[in-house]
């Protein structure tokens, strides 16, 4: 018989010290847990009443047997992993911390355009090797000559494309949720979906994971692409067919991708190594020391408010 409430994080890929220290001197017990299915998830917080998930999917069986939750945070912006839904028929409130590294993020994706539009990566690796021949990555274009098109115009969105203007010659956007005077007073050029990808020369995802973008970068759109763009993607691996990705790879449809998150993660596919025109990072867009303590302790304090009976601050849509 447990005599504190319990409080679980789920899949911590860090010593959750500061988690525990804060939820022990609230009055709380507090686990951590590793779990790879639902009978794990189940075992590990069905007497929970919050819980902060880093990486473990939050399925309907999962949520069924969670019969003292009341509220689940997931430590990041993405909630993908959650069947938010059977959640709250539930009872049980879902949130996630939507603003923690909006500067990390819109920051590496432009690292990762301007290192792979400039080719830089393969000019460290000749010269490091000893080869002094700026020629041998191929050709470059200037960037200012080229269209950049964001997909998705959320916090992360557009601060990327405020740190962009200036680099590309214009810049487009797909948002369906925007309203037509943020196009205008930022001097965005409205677009639909399809035509992003057929007038971008570079295409950034900035959009979350749900039913409707899930390979919205898709076989049937690389057949219509024609302008050979640099596909750049920190937002999540399954909004590109990863297959048809690699296709458009080795037929020359995309000039190169780069890439912090993948379909399958980690686990990458060989075929997506051997490529020169691709730049993997694993999943770190995210990370300064700043916004890594910003998450945990923002996390922390959206259990304790809402298992203290307050409303939530960061309830997921």
């Amino acid at each position: 018989m447990r005599k504190k409430e319990l409080i679980v994080i789920l899949n911590p890929d860090y010593d959750p010290e500061v988690e525990r220290e804060i939820f022990t001197e609230a009055g709380y017990e507090f686990v951590s847990a590793q779990c790879d299915n639902d009978e794990e998830t189940i075992s590990a917080a069905k007497d929970a009443v919050g819980i902060i998930n880093i990486y473990c999917n939050i399925t309907e069986n999962v949520a069924n047997n969670l019969t003292k939750c009341k509220v689940i945070v997931r430590a990041g912006v993405g909630y993908d992993m959650i069947d938010v839904r059977a959640c709250r028929t539930r009872g049980i409130e879902v949130c996630n911390v939507p603003d923690y590294c909006i500067e990390e993020v819109a920051d590496h994706a432009v690292a990762l355009l301007l290192t792979l539009q400039r080719k830089i990566h393969l000019h460290n690796n000749y010269t490091k090797k000893g080869i002094w021949n700026g020629e041998l990555v191929g050709d470059i274009h200037r960037l200012n000559t080229q269209n950049l098109g964001i997909i998705g115009l959320g916090l992360i969105g557009r601060r990327f494309a405020n740190k962009m203007k200036g680099f590309t010659q214009r810049i487009f956007a797909f948002d369906p949720y925007m309203p037509d005077d943020y196009f205008v007073k930022e001097k965005i050029i409205r677009l639909d979906l399809e035509d992003i990808f057929l007038q971008s020369d570079i295409i950034s995802f900035h959009c979350p994971l749900t039913p409707d973008t899930y390979h919205m970068l898709s076989k049937t759109v690389f057949e219509k692409i024609t302008r050979k763009p640099i596909i750049v993607n920190v937002s999540r691996g399954a909004l590109i067919d990863q297959p048809a990705l690699i296709n458009a790879l080795k037929t020359g449809i995309v000039a190169g991708a780069a890439l912090d998150v993948l379909d399958g993660e980690p686990n990458l596919p060989s075929e997506m190594l051997c490529f020169k025109n691709v730049i993997i990072t694993p999943h770190i867009a995210w990370y300064s020391e700043e916004a890594e303590t910003d998450l945990r302790t923002r996390s922390i304090e959206e259990v304790l408010r809402v298992i203290r009976g307050e409303p939530p601050k960061n309830p997921v849509p």
